[in-house]
């Protein structure tokens, strides 16, 4: 069993350690009264520049592209006042760490309480804000292709061909968002300038849907253009010789009536067509066809086009047709001019042989063929002279035509005397005989 001693309290107090660790307390307790007064505990906000290393995110394809993020952050701090007055701003580093985020999910960050760099004993007690709100995009490349932008017009049968880009593909890069919106990548070639060069380096202009452009990829790649201008002008062919006797050439085709050629501007303007090789019909009885090179003026090239074009010549054998005119549709002229001798066309129809083409000979309206003798060269009698026949075009005589002429002098009617009138001063000039026309006969000049 055990005893428990009695312990007398008057014994303790009495004692000298105890009456000097009764006095240490007291003191300590009294100087933290005076302390109190006189240097208090306090609190105290002090705003401190914030850091961050968002460049970090490159790394990652990640940008931030909207945030709130502060400049700076309020930091609260405790301890006595006197050391508490003596921290300062650059006693601290607040920091915003972007090193953990590895996708664009992260909507918010949280700023850790900043490290208290100086050297007096004070308490680090609050950092405000404690959260900021992020947005964060990826950054992305996408490639395009380069399309030309003609701006103005070339004059009427010019065009642009064989344009070729360098590069003809751009690779951009931006934030995802920008990216989707890209709707073409371009570059505007003035036609101005087409026509004083052969190539022209220009810088990219890249357009969102609404047609507005990209600043941010604007202009951040030259593209060199490469292009040759063509002119389309009109093939054209001449024809040589005659078909056999009796054919004509009814009409021929070319299998293309323009071509298209390319070369400097300088000579392309002087070009008006392009001739092909004569076309020979010489002693055609049939139809055919036939290549005839192209010929080009030096410095001048074809553009999507063989170096000969196909002329397909119709040849058809002439139709014939007997014509009967009469008397009073052929024209005495060339005779003598005074009115002394008559002519007359023995003949009351003149008929003769035409040819030509079937479908003009059915439309031949006979009273509309004319003819015309010329008797200048006759003499007094009968003799055969030859008809001029006037014929629609297309239509053609086969042989000579030739009427009987009838060449007479006219006796001269004996001129009275005129009886003087007395007391006149001068007498009558002399009547001329009145001219006298038979049937089908013409005095010259008719």
């Amino acid at each position: 069993m055990i005893k428990i001693k009695n312990i007398n309290l008057n014994k303790i107090v009495e004692k000298d350690s105890f009456l000097r660790v009764i006095s240490v307390l007291i003191g300590i307790l009294i100087w933290f009264i005076v302390l109190d007064h006189q240097n208090p505990l306090v609190e105290r906000t002090i705003s401190i520049p914030l850091r961050t290393n968002v460049q970090i995110l490159d790394s990652s394809n990640i940008r931030l592209v909207s945030s709130n993020i502060p400049t700076n952050v309020d930091v609260v701090i405790k301890g006595r006042k006197q050391r508490v007055d003596k921290v300062t701003a650059n006693d601290f580093e607040a920091f915003l760490d972007f090193s953990g985020i590895q996708d664009t999910s992260i909507t918010e960050l949280r700023i850790d309480l900043p490290k208290y760099t100086g050297d007096q004993d004070i308490i680090v007690a609050d950092v405000n804000p404690k959260v900021v709100k992020i947005r964060l995009e990826n950054i992305v490349r996408k490639e395009f292709p380069v399309n030309v932008k003609w701006v103005g017009e070339l004059p009427e049968g010019y065009e642009i061909v064989n344009v070729k880009l360098n590069p003809n593909t751009v690779i951009l890069q931006d934030l995802e968002s920008v990216m989707d919106s890209v709707e073409s990548v371009v570059v505007s070639v003035d036609v101005e300038q087409v026509l004083t060069g052969e190539t022209i380096t220009k810088r990219i202009e890249v357009y969102n849907s609404n047609g507005r452009l990209i600043s941010s990829l604007d202009g951040s790649v030259q593209v060199a253009v490469d292009y040759n201008v063509a002119k389309t002008v009109p093939v054209s062919t001449t024809l040589t010789g005659e078909p056999k006797d009796d054919y004509y050439v009814q009409d021929y085709t070319l299998s293309q009536n323009t071509v298209k050629i390319t070369g400097n501007y300088d000579v392309l303007k002087r070009i008006e067509s392009i001739e092909a090789e004569q076309l020979s019909v010489e002693n055609a009885s049939e139809s055919f066809q036939k290549e005839l090179n192209l010929i080009l003026p030096d410095n001048v090239q074809l553009y999507n086009s063989p170096p000969f074009v196909t002329a397909h010549v119709n040849i058809r054998k002439y139709s014939h047709k007997i014509v009967t005119i009469p008397r009073s549709s052929i024209t005495i002229f060339g005779g003598d001019i005074s009115g002394q001798t008559k002519y007359r066309i023995l003949e009351d129809e003149i008929t003769f042989s035409v040819k030509g083409p079937s479908e003009i000979l059915e439309t031949l309206n006979v009273k509309s063929v004319k003819g015309f003798v010329d008797v200048s060269g006759t003499t007094e009698g009968v003799q055969p002279v030859i008809v001029r026949i006037s014929l629609p075009s297309g239509i053609y005589l086969e042989g000579e035509v030739y009427v009987n002429i009838e060449t007479e002098r006219a006796t001269p009617s004996p001129t009275p005397t005129p009886t003087p009138v007395p007391g006149s001063e001068s007498e009558l000039s002399p009547t001329p005989a009145p001219n006298s026309e038979g049937t089908g006969e013409s005095p010259s000049g008719t």
